[in-house]
């Protein structure tokens, strides 16, 4: 068992505090949810794993140094306003993302270019059912 010095574990706190959303990158068990499944964070132990709650119901906890996750961007008010900003304008259908982007960055809606960069699949929900993931 791999051992994590008091910092690391504060740090990991930190980072992923409950009600951080995560995503399954990689997880070397037989029992692991798919990859890329989405869970919520429910606290991190004292060995460093982090305890989830997956959306698929699974409860398998991500083990420190070994599994991998990514942080899932919540799409926050400010993004919201601003794709529905850029929306209002007709100015472009809202699945060309690069124009999308550049309408964005025009107007100075520099958080919606940096969403657009690693949440395309999370836009594209919102665009076509109006709820953020």
């Amino acid at each position: 068992m791999r051992m994590i010095r008091p910092e690391q574990l504060k740090r990991l706190r930190e980072t992923y505090p409950a009600g951080t959303r995560v995503e399954l990158v990689q997880m070397d068990d037989t029992q692991a949810p798919p990859i890329g499944t989405k869970g919520t964070v429910t606290g991190v132990d004292d060995t460093g794993s982090l305890l989830v709650d997956w959306d698929n119901g699974s409860g398998l906890n991500v083990i420190w140094g070994i599994d991998v996750v990514r942080k899932v961007a919540a799409m926050t008010d400010t993004i919201r306003s601003q794709i529905l900003a850029i929306r209002d304008t007709g100015l472009t259908n809202m699945f060309d993302i690069p124009m999308v982007q550049r309408l964005a960055y025009d107007r100075g809606y520099y958080e919606l270019v940096t969403y657009l960069e690693d949440h395309r699949k999370e836009y594209a929900h919102f665009i076509l059912t109006g709820e953020a993931e």
